[in-house]
């Protein structure tokens, strides 16, 4: 098995992993502070670069949303 198939099966196969994104995309979407609330999930402590990456897609979200909807309000 190559290693790009096998980290293909292995992503986001377990639902801790899953939900620590889930967590990162909201706290990114909604969290103006940062993480410091989303910590004490333990889906979270399990497996944080999975948060991490959920926050920085929700950070993106966040402020391409920010970013299109001023653009038609103010352009």
């Amino acid at each position: 098995m190559t290693d790009r198939k096998k980290l293909l099966e292995e992503f986001m196969n377990d639902p801790a992993e899953v939900h620590a994104v889930m967590h990162g995309i909201y706290a990114g979407l909604t969290e103006w502070k940062g993480t410091e609330s989303m910590i004490g999930n333990p889906d979270v402590q399990k497996e944080p670069h999975y948060f991490k990456f959920g926050y920085v897609v929700g950070t993106l979200l966040r402020w391409s949303a920010i970013a299109f909807f001023g653009n038609r309000i103010l352009g």
